[in-house]
């Protein structure tokens, strides 16, 4: 009988090691899952690209350079032509007869941003705001077109002239008063948008 009892005693001890032996691996395994496995390999430093506070030089997007900026090597103009789905403007170099008004009305109507017709009676510049007076033609395409296409109609205008004539800001009237749509009255001057 103690031969069978050493042995009952010796089972035991041993199944209290493993089972004692697979909680400390449990444990020591779930502390570690919080904490990453260590790589001995070595890696160069990791150096950022772009500073983590910017300065007041650079620019959080980069500006929009225009397609085909001058064309044929003459007379040439950036214009601000919707994109396909008329959801934002796009930057196009484009020939221009000369620097006029209607010169880059035209364009902007041969690119298809503006509706043909559409004409700037008079324009000035004073503080860095340039007031265009368009023509009832301009007026009645902003009023019927919707919310996005007056957006389109409006700021292809503005972003176009405010470059042109290195403005500001753009105010546009008809008839000498501020234009008018179904979405909105344009009594301010507009800044141009990217």
């Amino acid at each position: 009988m103690k031969k069978n009892t050493k042995i009952i005693v010796a089972v035991a001890v041993i199944l209290l090691m493993v089972i004692g032996g697979c909680i400390y691996g449990f444990v020591l395994e779930k502390n570690k899952v919080g904490t990453p496995s260590q790589d001995n390999t070595q890696t160069e430093p990791v150096t950022p690209s772009k500073p983590e506070k910017p300065d007041d030089t650079q620019q959080e997007t980069p500006a929009v350079q225009p397609e085909n900026p001058n064309p044929t090597g003459g007379e040439s103009a950036v214009i601000y032509v919707p994109d396909e789905q008329s959801e934002s403007l796009t930057p196009v170099g484009t020939d221009v007869a000369d620097d006029s008004d209607k010169a880059l009305v035209d364009a902007l109507i041969k690119a298809g941003a503006l509706p043909e017709g559409a004409e700037v009676v008079s324009s000035s510049l004073a503080d860095g705001v340039l007031t265009l007076d368009m023509n009832d033609v301009y007026a009645d395409a902003v009023r019927a077109s919707g919310t996005a296409g007056e957006e389109m109609l409006v700021y292809s205008l503005v972003n176009t002239f405010a470059s042109a004539r290195n403005a500001e800001s753009v105010m546009l009237t008809v008839g000498g008063k501020p234009l008018q749509s179904g979405h909105n009255i344009y009594d301010y001057a507009l800044t141009p948008t990217n």
